[in-house]
């Protein structure tokens, strides 16, 4: 009897406490060369996300139409794009999309041109292209309410600064926004936000402290650094602080390479990639003003790039997936599902085996079933992957 029992055990201690959500794969691009970044935005009004995905190998931008995922070209003369990011300026229900193009990792080769896209009356057809800035290694981007004026503004994060160079791109690098003039065609006026040591990788917009305007949290060499903006209009100022310094280690090994910022019953945790195109993925629990816990949940990606959160399983814990790059290699992307509510307890599953080298990701509804879906774009896969989300198994037992 004692055996049965301890039997028993065994067998249910090695389930996962909180089954895992199932997926089911749908390939919306074989064929996209060098993907590295993607958004999810409903660009017909059908109240569906459609698909945008970048690569600094092709010139030509493009939507991909849910569900029926037909491909309409946005524009066809930007070169070398990195980033994207959608709001709707004009609030005719359709995005316009900021982005930065000619992009290179050597600064002296960078001209970091900055614009903004909206559509002509019908998205379908190509786009209207206009020139917000040129700033040395313009690399991400994002939109915010930094002011507080109820209109957001558009934050231009660049890789590295003017000067610097590989291995370990020293010198300081410039964090700013614009604000959003009456016509879209300018003039754009550049406002500093701060300046960060090495290389910012990402800048994400996060709702901070709750009841105030957005903040920015961005990835760097310094770590994971809080970006609070306080007074208004032409008397905005910022503060600026390392939450978590990341991987301790020298340059380039230095930091984090990306962030999201998740919930568990109510426990906020930051989720990171670690250090810069590192190969840990880490989980932060707050405890305390100022007080964070560091657990590593995996250290065998080859190169990973961005990382994303939500509560895939529906238990109330948000879970996290993250892509691996791997230095150009065929190589498979990962999912991490929390088991309680600490941020030390995580279930490892693999999205999808040596078929994802994913550079981005992103998370929303896809079929409007009610469950988070994930989408991907794979740099030596070559492709962008719906994960539809079919929820957890009947057979699971919580």
């Amino acid at each position: 009897m004692r055996f049965l029992l301890l039997l028993l055990f065994i067998c249910f201690g090695l389930q996962a406490a909180n089954p895992p959500a199932e997926f089911r794969t749908h390939t919306i691009e074989p064929e996209f060369p060098g993907g590295y970044a993607l958004i999810l935005l409903d660009v017909n009004k059908d109240g569906r996300l459609d698909v945008v995905g970048v690569s600094g190998r092709i010139t030509e931008l493009a939507w991909y139409e849910n569900p029926s995922w037909e491909r309409h070209v946005i524009n066809d003369t930007l070169r070398r794009i990195v980033n994207l990011a959608p709001h709707d300026v004009d609030g005719d229900g359709i995005p316009e999309i900021a982005l930065q193009s000619e992009f290179s990792m050597r600064a002296a080769q960078s001209e970091g041109l900055v614009w903004v896209l909206e559509h002509q009356g019908d998205p379908r057809e190509p786009w209207k292209v206009n020139r917000v800035d040129a700033l040395t290694t313009s690399h991400h981007v994002a939109w915010a309410d930094v002011d507080g004026d109820g209109r957001m503004e558009l934050i231009n994060s660049p890789l590295i600064g003017a000067e610097a160079v590989a291995p370990k791109y020293e010198g300081m690098t410039e964090l700013l926004y614009y604000p959003v003039p009456q016509s879209l065609e300018g003039p754009w006026v550049r406002k500093n936000i701060d300046h960060l040591s090495g290389v910012v990788h990402r800048v994400r917009v996060v709702k901070w402290v709750p009841g105030e305007r957005e903040q920015l949290l961005t990835t760097s060499f310094e770590g994971v650094k809080l970006h609070q903006p306080h007074g208004e209009g032409e008397d905005v100022g910022w503060d600026n602080t390392v939450l978590v310094p990341g991987h301790a280690a020298p340059a380039p090994r230095a930091g984090a390479s990306d962030v999201k910022v998740g919930n568990l019953n109510g426990k906020r945790f930051v989720a990171t990639v670690e250090p810069w195109h590192g190969n840990n993925v880490v989980a932060y629990l707050e405890e305390g003003y100022g007080s964070w816990r560091r657990h590593i949940l995996f250290e065998e990606l080859t190169e990973g790039h961005e990382i994303c959160v939500g509560d895939f399983n529906g238990d109330g814990l948000d879970d996290i997936v993250a892509g691996d790059r791997a230095r150009g290699k065929v190589a498979s992307s990962h999912l991490f599902f929390a088991q309680d509510d600490t941020a030390t307890q995580w279930h490892h599953e693999v999205l999808d085996h040596l078929g994802m080298s994913a550079s981005g990701c992103a998370v929303g509804d896809m079929n409007r079933d009610g469950r988070l879906d994930i989408v991907m774009i794979g740099g030596a896969t070559h492709n962008i992957k719906w994960y539809e989300n079919l929820g957890v198994s009947a057979g699971a037992t919580q």
